[in-house]
């Protein structure tokens, strides 16, 4: 029996109010009103973003609930807490509903067999090291064993062809960790066979410099943690490496190609170049394989991946990953005529500003 994996950055999933700190007075602006008042207008904005919240994230649960995965890998939660509350008030019950449908028919005993089939009874958030605190998480329908780690330094990687003298410039030492928020193992059974998937959540490309190329400066920070994973793997199936069932997903913030063209710079070689892992994305023509968009540089970005082990993918020639583009608000390019969840915006709400991808495997052991 198949299994279906899927990754989403459902965009700062919280459930602590966000304060803003010191805002000027002309910065102090909820939808169309200004606020003269601090205290005030922390109090209104807290009220408007808890209300925004509410659409956005039952559109955040229409999408994940549309993967119709048994395992999906997020990006951005801010706890434990932040994700059940999510998934006790939006998407358990829009799981209820797609199942009350699908089983109609079912006697009573089908239903209570299967019925774990439909829900993620097994969600965790492992704390990692994102100065923010948003971590990643798993959500599963089946048991799964899962590690971070978070605790990785540069002393891992000692030896590899790294950026040593950008570290040092940025007073990064050896001993400091090298995954900005993690890279968590989940390690569940598809039919007896083993499969261990990598969620991973990469360095942003957000600029150092106030007018420097944000990819290109942190591009030595993602290069690492993207050796990092690879050697994790390497170490996890010593000797066999290529021949073990293994998935790398999670958002990259970083792509190889833009509608199939090979991009100036890219962090993902160590993954990609030698034929470590596998990339299915490139079943789908070029310019379809985006899942997010940058509105400054009206670029379409595959930013979240589903790579898979060698093996993995010879015994799945076919299979070929979805992505959920029905969350996406109305200002993105090339989906002008296509269906969106209701009460999509033009801006906001949306479900995310990335899109879910999802994949459907064969495993065997």
């Amino acid at each position: 029996m198949p299994v279906r994996i899927a990754t989403f950055n459902v965009e700062n999933l919280y459930s602590r109010f966000d304060f803003a700190g010191k805002v000027s007075r002309e910065r102090r602006i909820v939808g169309s009103f200004a606020i003269e008042d601090k205290a005030e207008y922390e109090m209104v904005r807290m009220t408007f973003e808890a209300v925004m919240s509410d659409d956005v994230r039952q559109l955040t649960a229409l999408a994940i609930a549309d993967t119709r995965a048994d395992i999906v890998c997020l990006q951005e939660v801010d706890s434990q807490q932040a994700l059940d509350v999510f998934y006790d008030n939006y998407l358990h019950p829009v799981l209820r509903q797609a199942f009350a449908k699908a089983t109609k028919a079912w006697t009573d005993a089908e239903r209570a067999a299967r019925d774990f089939e439909f829900f993620y009874d097994e969600r965790n958030v492992i704390s990692g090291n994102d100065t923010r605190g948003i971590d990643v998480a798993v959500m599963a329908n089946r048991a799964v064993t899962l590690r971070s780690h978070a605790g990785l330094t540069y002393e891992f990687l000692e030896g590899l062809p790294l950026e040593w003298a950008f570290f040092e410039s940025r007073n990064i030492q050896r001993t400091d960790r090298v995954l900005r928020r993690d890279c968590v193992s989940a390690d569940i059974f598809v039919d007896g066979a083993p499969l261990t998937i990598f969620n991973c959540h990469f360095k942003s490309m957000s600029r150092l410099t106030p007018n420097g190329d944000g990819r290109a400066e942190t591009q030595p920070l993602r290069l690492a943690e993207v050796w990092a994973v690879r050697r994790l793997i390497e170490q996890r199936f010593s000797g066999e490496t290529a021949g073990a069932n293994w998935v790398i997903c999670g958002d990259f913030n970083d792509f190889a190609h833009v509608d199939g063209l090979p991009t100036r710079h890219s962090a993902l070689g160590p993954l990609l170049d030698d034929g470590f892992a596998i990339d299915p994305m490139e079943r789908r023509p070029a310019h379809d394989r985006w899942t997010h968009y940058y509105p400054e540089g009206d670029a379409h970005v595959q930013l979240d991946h589903i790579l898979l082990s060698p093996a993995l993918a010879r015994l799945n020639p076919g299979a070929t990953p979805d992505v959920l583009r029905k969350g996406m608000p109305y200002r993105v390019p090339r989906l002008e005529s296509s269906p969106r969840y209701p009460r999509v915006g033009w801006s906001r709400p949306k479900a995310s500003d990335h899109c879910p991808v999802v994949i459907e495997l064969q495993v065997r052991a």
